[in-house]
């Protein structure tokens, strides 16, 4: 099943098959949980709206906590609506695999309204070289995440997972390796979290590290009049503190011409 398949089954509620090849380690990919996660939230909302095709106000924030690893097959998603308000709707999402929990999700969905507060963004995007001069991480078998062949990430900055680094920064660039017929939020979910956590590229061997929560802000609106299908994006993390076992990172994503897209932010956990 393609990812647009994938997507489309989720918006209507109910049994999703997740196909081989979208995994990291033993898990899901995060990235696709989430696109999951909204799908389904969307397709919930557009149910209640009268309307397949009726429009939203665009996604302002969404959170997902990974509450237990999802394997490839068949996993049940479930959205309910919180609450519609003149201005912002808050929706929910739960996803199940064999009746238990693996992940749920928080969205808010905000329209356009007038403010005399206008802060630009205080962080420039990176100097990166030309996407095209950098070969994208391959897929090897066994060796990189399944996910990788469905993904290009060309990095620049920061080290290798797993090289013992002095810091847990790092930056790149990121694109779908197929372009979608269209691009919305699902797809930015897919490719914001494509990227190793920030700080296990300090570690000096191999330990077991995942995401425990996420969420994107998204600081200008997704959608097919605002992004390319064969969007690709900038992106920069920073590792803020990480201790006890629980890394807390923060990324940014930037469109080519330098405009802010969207903030990222997850709790990771390190068993080293």
């Amino acid at each position: 099943m393609s990812l647009k398949s994938m997507l489309e089954s989720a918006s209507r509620g109910g049994s999703v098959e997740i196909t081989d090849g979208w995994t990291q380690g033993r898990a899901i990919y995060g990235g696709l949980t989430g696109a999951l996660l909204l799908a389904s939230i969307k397709g919930r909302l557009k149910d209640a709206a009268g309307s397949a095709s009726g429009s939203l106000h665009p996604l302002r924030s969404f959170t997902v906590s990974f509450v237990g690893p999802a394997t490839t097959g068949a996993v049940e998603v479930h959205a309910e609506i919180l609450r519609v308000g003149k201005n912002v709707t808050q929706a929910q999402a739960t996803l199940r695999q064999d009746g238990a929990i693996v992940a749920t999700a928080l969205a808010a969905f905000g329209k356009h309204r007038e403010s005399t507060i206008v802060v630009p963004p205080r962080h420039p995007m990176p100097e990166l070289p030309e996407p095209g001069t950098i070969e994208p991480f391959p897929y090897i078998e066994k060796m990189t995440p399944e996910f990788y062949r469905f993904l290009a990430l060309r990095q620049v900055g920061g080290a290798l997972p797993f090289s013992g680094a002095e810091t847990g920064d790092l930056s790149g660039w990121a694109q779908l390796r197929e372009s979608p017929e269209e691009f919305h939020e699902e797809h930015l979910l897919v490719l914001a979290d494509a990227w190793p956590p920030a700080t296990i590229q300090m570690l000096s061997g191999f330990a077991p590290a995942s995401s425990l929560t996420w969420t994107l802000e998204l600081v200008s609106e997704i959608g097919p009049d605002t992004i390319p299908p064969e969007a690709l994006f900038a992106y920069e993390a920073t590792t803020d503190a990480s201790r006890d076992g629980y890394a807390h990172t923060h990324a940014m994503m930037w469109r080519p011409d330098g405009a802010l897209t969207a903030i990222s932010r997850q709790t990771i956990t390190v068993f080293g």
